[in-house]
């Protein structure tokens, strides 16, 4: 039976990836739940399809922007809590942590930003250290990575001896946020949602549009893609309404989808990502947050009190 360490390793190549993406999206799968899945009502030239452009979006940093500490969160992690399993047998906080490591590279890379990440793999870490360890180091953002499940979950095998969980009928990516606490930070967390997956669509990545959603997070007017936090009290997400700087969670893909999961291992994928992250850092964080402050007391949903 392949291993997932070495099911990894032979993805990490873009040539790999898009291998395999490729002979998924022209449906030579032999597995019956892969080829019904596929009948998807998206162009076979869109996202997340083998050939689909990525682009890098262009920041605008304001003279005066400096250098700005973001504190990525590599989702999952926690104690008792991996995260999902990928359509290729991967846990969620493997991918996030390479996924976060990723990113604060790149970020780094442009001069804009010191990018650190709250979790290794060495231990374990509870999100109650990483908000605290975010603020203890003057965060001025809290970015959460993560990747989603959705739909009915059907089973193949990616490889012998493997069997993981799969569906592709709802790819794309979804940036969260959660209006609970003080109407200021709620006002700086919806503008940097916003900007966020302004820049991830501007990117050529796909927004969700939120199906499998009903309950659970409500879809923002303005911009596809953004959802608040509406689970109900207690059982809402931490990241999104403890830290004391502005915190989004990004679902960056559909993790079932075999597509759109090799898609993610690719470095142009990784590249488009890290500089729409920077572009939306620019737009939310520059001249001490103007979109935050351009909202209009009507465009956000009524700040809720903590749990």
């Amino acid at each position: 039976m392949i291993s997932r360490r070495k099911l990894v390793l032979g993805l990490a190549g873009a040539a790999g990836a898009a291998a395999i993406a490729r002979a998924l999206s022209l449906g030579p799968a032999r597995d019956p739940a892969v080829r019904r899945a596929l009948k998807l009502p998206i162009a076979p030239s869109g996202w997340p399809f083998p050939g689909a452009r990525v682009v890098a979006p262009a920041a605008v940093f304001p003279p005066d922007f400096g250098v700005r500490r973001i504190y990525l969160d590599a989702g999952h992690g926690a104690p008792g809590n991996t995260g999902n399993l990928s359509c290729f047998c991967v846990e969620e906080q493997e991918f996030t942590l390479s996924a976060a490591h990723a990113l604060a590279e790149r970020l780094n890379a442009t001069g804009r930003f010191e990018a650190r990440v709250g979790r290794t793999a060495a231990r374990p870490l509870p999100y109650r250290e990483r908000a605290e360890d975010a603020a203890r180091w003057r965060a001025e953002a809290f970015l959460s990575l993560h990747s989603d499940v959705r739909g009915r979950i059907e089973t193949w095998s990616p490889a012998p001896g493997l069997t993981c969980p799969v569906n592709l009928a709802a790819p794309g990516f979804a940036v969260l946020w959660s209006d609970e606490g003080d109407p200021a930070l709620c006002a700086r967390r919806l503008a940097l949602a916003r900007a966020f997956a302004r820049r991830m669509a501007e990117a050529g990545l796909l927004p969700y549009r939120g199906a499998a959603y009903s309950g659970l997070y409500e879809p923002d007017s303005a911009q596809a893609g953004v959802f608040v936090d509406r689970r109900p009290p207690g059982e809402r997400i931490f990241v999104l309404r403890r830290p004391t700087m502005p915190s989004v969670l990004i679902e960056t893909h559909h993790a079932l989808d075999a597509r759109e999961a090799a898609r993610w291992t690719e470095p142009a994928t990784l590249d488009a990502f890290a500089a729409a992250t920077a572009a939306a850092l620019a737009d939310a964080l520059g001249a001490g947050g103007v979109l935050a402050e351009t909202l209009g007391a009507g465009d956000a949903p009524a700040p809720r009190p903590p749990t």
